[in-house]
């Protein structure tokens, strides 16, 4: 991953897989959680905590801004279907830590961008905030995140960085994987909990 993306890539962390779904809420609301989401993920980027305690303070932000099991459920796509009730379990966990481990490794790219919050507009699965990432004496980079409340609350639901979606970018990368293993879950989820 080259330095360009880093800041989207890692915020985009928090919302690297979820499906689409419909909800109604305020543009406030959808970029109010896009302001605090970000302010908090460049506050834990500069933060001077260890790598392990940067990563339970991730999982913890996945888990307040993101319904981690359906994420999870939608980057295995139609492997999902097979799997047991335990063995689910067990993935969205290692899955979780995965996506955390993943991230907080790359916080050393950071070099100081910012992200600006801009305009809200309504879509058919709920709002779409434009963001600018302002990188120095870089072009801004232009992302676009995708919220919902299909909780009861707003929440991330997708992440596109100049048009490419994170979600169907995440579910490509694993079922890629998945095939390497032939379909075999089980060494599937091994390798990301040896990751994580």
């Amino acid at each position: 991953m080259n330095r360009r993306s880093f800041l989207a890539l890692t915020v985009a962390g928090l919302a690297t897989t979820a499906p689409r779904i419909s909800f109604a809420q305020s543009a406030e609301a959808a970029q109010g959680l896009v302001r605090r989401v970000s302010d908090e993920m460049l506050a834990l980027i500069r933060s001077p905590s260890s790598a392990a305690e940067k990563q339970a303070a991730f999982m913890s932000m996945m888990d307040r801004y993101s319904n981690m099991r359906q994420i999870a459920g939608f980057a295995l796509g139609r492997y999902g279907r097979s799997m047991s009730e335990p063995m689910k379990v067990r993935y969205v966990e290692a899955f979780k830590r995965f996506v955390a481990a993943t991230y907080v490794s790359r916080f050393s790219e950071y070099s100081g961008e910012t992200i600006d919050v801009g305009s809200a507009r309504a879509t058919n699965n709920g709002y779409a905030v434009e963001t600018s990432v302002q990188r120095g004496g870089q072009a801004p980079l232009s992302v676009r995140w995708e919220i919902s409340d299909r909780s009861g609350q707003p929440l991330v639901e997708d992440f596109e960085i100049e048009g490419v979606s994170m979600a169907m970018s995440q579910r490509g990368e694993f079922t890629s994987l998945i095939n390497s293993y032939g379909g075999d879950m089980e060494k599937f989820i091994q390798y990301l909990e040896s990751r994580g």
